[in-house]
């Protein structure tokens, strides 16, 4: 099933048993973007500032609302062999791999798993690894506004902020926003937030790998982006300035030229 809506299209594919939904926008080389604890917030201005350069596939991670959840999908390494098998059905032989916040630790896990599949990697904000200095904000129990203005450096001067939060009052329970924090918790409670065997693990993967930061996360330390240019062999480490936790959504086109400088190598 395919609806055409301006730039992209909203389809599903069937993968595992399960209705995967997803955008897909775009021409050139296909980049498949995993969200974060966000969730699927729809056609974003980051997607938009790829598409001149790449077919981008922007699904919604089963679990979070859009998308059921298989019975056997429990763990962050599920969503990885999920998306692994969604790359298979979908005959994608490789792609670049864009993950943001939890969406990080599952393309980091896929690169992990099966790097011939991976082309090049992305990590933005990635949770995944343990600090060895400060702690990864406990947002689950935060109410979610707090969560999403420390998401932030400046909300209040960010156009998707404004477009997708400003205008709003955020409700703390049901639709789909609450699907996906229930997901989360299921997935990143204990231990929370990361997993004591990737950082070893992750000497294994030799895809080129770009790792992106914000320099004022409040939810995830700059540290964690170190470990991760520590572990994977030849990864750079991007810093984006006055940035908070979602560079995607603060500074999308900063996000998008660094992505597209890195892939065109």
């Amino acid at each position: 099933m395919a609806t055409v809506t301006g730039r992209f299209t909203e389809e599903t594919v069937e993968v595992a048993q399960t209705r995967l939904y997803l955008l897909k926008g775009g021409t050139g080389n296909p980049l498949l973007v995993l969200h974060g604890v966000e969730g699927h917030e729809g056609w974003l201005a980051f997607h938009e500032a790829l598409v001149e350069h790449a077919t981008v596939f922007a699904p919604s991670h089963p679990g979070y609302g859009h998308t059921e959840c298989p019975a056997w999908l429990a763990t962050i390494p599920h969503q990885a062999v999920f998306y692994q098998w969604f790359l298979q059905e979908a005959g994608l032989p490789s792609v670049d791999l864009v993950g943001i916040g939890i969406g990080g630790w599952m393309a980091a896990q896929m690169a992990v798993m099966c790097p011939h599949r991976v082309r090049r990697l992305i990590l933005v904000d990635a949770a995944g690894l343990r600090p060895r200095e400060g702690e990864i904000l406990d947002i689950f129990i935060l109410p979610w506004r707090e969560v999403i203005e420390r998401a932030f450096y400046e909300p209040q001067s960010s156009p998707e902020y404004q477009r997708l939060y400003g205008g709003e009052a955020l409700p703390e329970y049901g639709g789909t926003r609450e699907a996906g924090r229930t997901m989360s918790i299921k997935m990143c409670f204990r231990p929370y937030m990361y997993d004591p065997a990737l950082r070893g693990m992750l000497g294994k993967v030799r895809v080129p790998t770009l790792i992106v930061w914000g320099d004022h996360d409040r939810i995830i330390p700059l540290d964690c982006a170190q470990l991760y240019q520590q572990a994977i062999p030849g990864a750079t480490l991007q810093v984006l300035e006055r940035c908070g936790h979602w560079p995607h959504l603060e500074q999308p086109q900063a996000l998008a030229e660094s992505i597209r400088a890195f892939v065109s190598r």
